[in-house]
């Protein structure tokens, strides 16, 4: 991978200009603008990129998303127009291994970052990320040889549904961060909702990024995961750096499982028994396709120009936010029992 311009550090993002589950193009725009804010207050702007691959979109992403000047100035599009998306998905009605990979392969990142494009990082994992890279604080790994993984928060439906400014969302994490559930899975740390994955771009490369047969739903992280563990130590960098990581929810059924209708990839992508390294070859991500590279084209935003910091009725998001908490701790101990009774068994935990 070339690195002719280089940052220090590259999230990349996957997303369609569709009406996935909602407005996905709001929980983009916040996912980015937030971001931006904390990359700008810890002046770090020439260090960092968000790279964003739009997946087939019939109207480029960078047409109409609403960005504020911050983001627009850090943030990158890679479009990958609908024919080619729709040949390489087949019959998936997302590419999302392909889009990835296309989002890292053209990073300039040291370390590349793939986050949802409805995650929301707090200031905390950058300050942790930066004291870690230039050594000004030890937390016992070596990040350059590192696969680094961290699980997520949730962040309510009826609090993000009614499209919350970034003023409103950071109150809310600041105010609420200690009784939001962390969906990390103790046994299997790298397995969880994803917050952040993360590696030096050399491991990305040596890789291959995500297998790019897996193209429809579930384990693409946990294949990426099984391939590399032989060769580089995972590092729960939730612990160490602490869970700075929120996503959006935009399901109405919060914790419940909502995809039984889609088609999954094959169960030997969870499997640990993964000979070749790089099932990609040295092309992967797309390297031969000369793909346009676009930037934001709309005129910049204010920060919360487009919706007035929203009037939240604390007591209420709490009532939610503890709702939800309990319901994913019930779930998550239920995951650990079951897990026992795999290893009992002898069975495949995952």
């Amino acid at each position: 991978m070339s690195n002719t311009d280089s940052k220090t550090l590259s999230l990349i993002i996957c997303s369609r200009n569709d009406d996935y589950m909602g407005d996905p193009m709001w929980r983009l725009a916040t996912s980015i603008n937030y971001v931006s804010e904390q990359i700008f207050n810890l002046e770090r702007e020439a260090e960092v990129e968000i790279v964003v691959c739009d997946w087939g979109s019939m109207v480029p992403i960078s047409n109409v998303i609403q960005l504020t000047q911050k983001s627009a100035s850090i943030t990158s599009f890679i479009e990958v127009p609908l024919e080619l998306a729709s040949e390489l998905q087949k019959d998936s009605p997302f590419g999302e291994v392909y889009a990835l990979n296309v989002a890292a392969r053209r990073s300039k990142g040291l370390y590349i970052g793939r986050i949802d494009q409805d995650t929301l990082v707090t200031v905390g994992f950058l300050e942790n990320f930066f004291h870690a890279f230039e050594k000004r604080k030890d937390f016992g790994f070596d990040l350059e040889t590192s696969y680094m993984f961290a699980a997520r928060k949730q962040l309510p439906y009826a609090f993000v549904s009614k499209e919350p400014s970034l003023v409103s969302l950071d109150k809310c994490i600041e105010n609420f961060r200690s009784w939001i559930f962390n969906e990390e899975l103790k046994f299997c740390h790298w397995a969880s909702p994803v917050g952040i994955l993360m590696m030096h771009r050399d491991i990305w490369d040596d890789i291959g990024g995500y297998d790019e047969r897996l193209i429809y739903y579930w384990f693409m992280d946990v294949d990426l995961a099984t391939r590399l563990m032989k060769k580089y130590p995972i590092v729960n960098i939730g612990e160490k750096f602490g869970y700075h990581f929120y996503h959006l929810e935009h399901m109405p059924k919060g914790n419940l499982f909502r995809h039984s209708h889609r088609k999954l990839n094959p169960d030997w992508s969870k499997s640990f028994d993964k000979p070749v390294l790089n099932p990609n070859g040295k092309d992967w991500g797309l390297r031969g396709h000369d793909l346009t590279v676009s930037k934001h084209s709309l005129i910049p935003i204010e920060v919360d120009s487009n919706n007035a910091a929203t009037n939240t009725n604390n007591v209420a998001l709490f009532l939610h936010i503890l709702k939800g908490s309990l319901r994913r701790w019930t779930w998550y101990q239920i995951k650990h029992f079951w897990y026992i009774t795999k290893l009992i068994r002898k069975k495949p935990y995952l």
